[in-house]
Order: structure tokens, then C-alpha cells, then sequence
């Protein structure tokens, strides 16, 4: 076998769009997703051979993603640097599987993209409205962390899991993988303290289209993060809290499995407080899913983070 590194990595800067701010030009959740995959798919993808394995069966499905925004009082100018670290990963958890009353050993093979985002802050105010402000120092402004679990999709349930490390990515040296395994139950846990806020849940219904699908045939991992994103604003309406002095501090995201264009879905979502900290969590079914009422079968499952200023 040729030599093993630890990982591939990449460093680049990114001149963001317009949109990627909001109006206190603060990073929005939603623009992690360009700013933390688009270098790994754009740039990584081919040293991983993602071709070569898919023509064997083999596909690095997306099921975790925890990002963490940190706003700063004046917020931020139009470029940031990023560097970015994908590693293979072997996880050994006990889960309750379907039926099963017990737990059993499941065991994943993992590809995890680590990044972090740095921004100079500004000290002032622009010139002119949307213009780029004075800026300081260079600062951490956000990290991400995503999950990618190999898998075989076209094979049965059951059949699907993949144990051996792919030959395509063999250069890669195995680490063993840090903490416990991300699943529903552990995000929707929350600390002492919260309370949920009367008159703020939310149910929101919809149909995807073809402007929430991608080149993969499915709905956009994008799509769920902004849809939250817009449903946290109508759960805060409707709580009469004041929008424009909540902070989006940290998002994490568990995908259990794809949409479609021409799905029906429901999102709900629960809003709770303790003190200045909001959390929010969310969780996407089929509209007409019989088991609706169970969070931990959701096809999405999120929990986003915040404060109010």
C-alpha cells in the first residue's frame, strides 16, 4: 500500500454575495452551505474520486452538519478565508435499529469536512449604505464541521452499509471517530433551563419543486436550512419577539433521508428561551406521513441556536 496521509485539505478565499449578509453583515446560516461544501465538492471531490466510486455503488451520502456562526457587533466585510480538512473516519456506536429492542453494534464508514471561516469585522459604519465598511483584524467568523456516511443506496435495506474502506480513498489513514455518533434524540435535547414559548410553534406545508432540487436528483440540502431559517422568523412573529435583535449562533442538521420534487411536506417547529438564548427546533415529515408525530422517524431533523442582542 502507498504511503497514507491524514487527510486532504485546501485553503482559498471567497468574495461573498450580497445576500450572504444580513443587515448587520453577519453571516446568515444559510450561506455556510456554499461557504463549507462548495470548496470540498468544487475543488476536493476529484482527489476523493467520488466518480470512479459511485460507478462501483458506492456514495458518500450527506447526514450531518453543524455550523457555528459567531456575528460580530458591526459585523463583517465581503471576503473571507477558509480552510478546509476532509478526513475518513471509522465510527463504532450502539443503536436501537428498527424493531430491535436492544441495541446493536453499527459500525459507518465517515468522510468529515472540517472548516473554518475567518472575516476582518468592522470598526465603523460604511460610507454609504451596502458598501464595504472600515475592517480589523482578521477573526474566526464561523466553522463547520459535515458528515458524509459511505453507503451502497441501490442496494436493499439492510445491505446498504459500508465497512471497508473504498480503494478510491485507501490514501487516506482511518481515524477514529471523535465523540458520539450525532443522532436525533441528542439533538433534541436540551439543556436546564428552557422554557418553550407560548404561541410560537409553527407548522408550515408545502410542495417541493424544481427550484429546491439539485443535480443528484433530490432536494437540496440548502433548501431545509432556508426553510427553517424562514420558519424561526414567522415562530418569533407570532411569539412577538423583536427580529432584528436575534443572532444565529449555531445550526446542526441531521438527514435521514432524501426529498423529491413533488413531495409534499410538513415542517414543525418549536421555539424555546432561557434568559437571551433561543433554541429552535425543527423537524420535516411528508405531509401525510402516519407517523407525523414522531420527530426521531423525521426525514430532517434540526436544531438551530441563537440569541436576542
Amino acid at each position: 500500500m502507498s504511503e497514507q496521509i491524514d487527510c486532504v485539505s485546501e485553503v482559498r478565499d471567497r468574495l461573498v454575495e450580497i445576500g450572504d449578509l444580513d443587515l448587520k453583515r453577519n453571516l446568515k446560516i444559510r450561506a455556510f452551505m456554499e461557504l463549507v461544501l462548495a470548496p470540498v465538492f468544487r475543488d476536493l471531490q476529484p482527489r476523493l474520486r467520488y466518480d470512479e466510486m459511485g460507478r462501483r455503488g458506492i456514495t458518500p451520502m450527506q447526514y450531518f452538519q453543524d455550523f457555528r456562526n459567531y456575528p460580530a457587533p458591526q459585523g463583517y466585510g465581503d471576503r473571507f478565508d477558509g480552510s478546509y480538512e476532509v478526513r475518513l473516519c471509522r465510527s463504532v456506536s450502539h443503536e436501537r435499529r428498527g424493531g430491535d429492542t436492544e441495541a446493536q453494534p453499527v459500525e459507518r464508514l465517515i468522510l468529515e469536512t472540517r472548516a473554518s471561516l475567518t472575516g476582518r469585522p468592522a470598526t465603523g459604519a460604511s460610507v454609504a449604505l451596502g458598501f464595504e465598511p472600515p475592517l480589523g483584524a482578521p477573526t474566526v467568523a464561523g466553522t463547520g464541521r459535515v458528515l458524509h456516511v459511505f453507503t451502497r443506496p441501490q442496494n436493499p435495506p439492510g445491505h446498504r452499509w459500508v465497512s471497508e474502506i473504498p480503494e478510491e480513498i485507501a490514501f487516506l489513514r482511518p481515524h477514529p471517530f471523535e465523540g458520539a455518533f450525532p443522532i436525533i434524540q441528542h439533538l433534541a435535547q436540551l439543556e436546564g433551563g428552557f422554557v418553550e414559548i407560548e404561541g410560537a410553534a409553527a407548522r408550515l406545508t408545502g410542495v417541493w419543486g424544481m427550484a429546491n432540487s439539485d443535480v443528484f436528483q433530490h432536494i437540496h440540502a440548502r433548501e431545509y436550512t432556508v426553510a427553517m431559517e424562514n420558519g424561526i422568523a414567522l415562530s418569533m412573529a407570532e411569539a412577538k419577539l423583536a427580529l432584528e435583535s436575534y443572532l444565529a449562533t449555531r445550526a446542526r442538521v441531521i438527514f435521514r433521508r432524501p426529498s423529491f420534487v413533488g413531495q409534499r411536506y410538513a415542517l414543525t417547529i418549536r421555539l424555546f428561551r432561557r434568559d437571551a438564548e433561543i433554541v429552535a427546533l425543527g423537524a420535516f415529515h411528508g405531509s401525510d406521513d402516519a407517523g407525523i408525530a414522531d420527530d426521531s422517524r423525521a426525514a430532517v431533523y434540526l436544531r438551530f441556536e441563537g440569541r436576542l442582542a
